[in-house]
């Protein structure tokens, strides 16, 4: 292979290798009866969260550093609600250190009741 060759080929694998780096920490998590999710996007810090069913319940997400005991609870670092669907989502970006471990968590909530929470590590 040519030094131009070699060049262009490590230039590429640097690529991928800071594309998957920068991405790693997305993700996304649905209520557990499909009526929203929430969806952390890594580059920017945002969080959004979607209510998708007339139900009379709201969507809510949040980004949180867990509990070494109870992963499904921690430190809460973002929260954002989507309170009815209107076919509009709530997004909030805040910056959150890329070597703090942090979980999402989704719920549907009306007043103080809160159910069907699901939640997934994402770093």
């Amino acid at each position: 292979m040519s030094r131009a060759g070699i060049t262009v080929a490590a230039a590429a694998a640097a690529l991928l290798v800071s594309a998957g780096v920068a991405s790693a920490g997305d993700g996304s998590v649905s209520v557990a009866d499909n009526s929203g999710y929430a969806d952390w996007v890594e580059n920017g810090d945002t969080l959004t969260v979607c209510d998708q069913r007339a139900d009379g319940w709201g969507v809510r997400g949040y980004i949180y550093r867990p509990y070494a005991g109870d992963p499904a609870n921690g430190t809460v670092l973002i929260k954002a609600s989507d309170p009815s669907y209107n076919g509009e989502c709530v997004s909030v970006s805040e910056n959150i250190d890329e070597s703090v471990a942090i979980s999402i968590k989704v719920c549907n909530y009306k007043d103080s009741s809160i159910i069907y929470c699901q939640h997934k590590r994402l770093r």
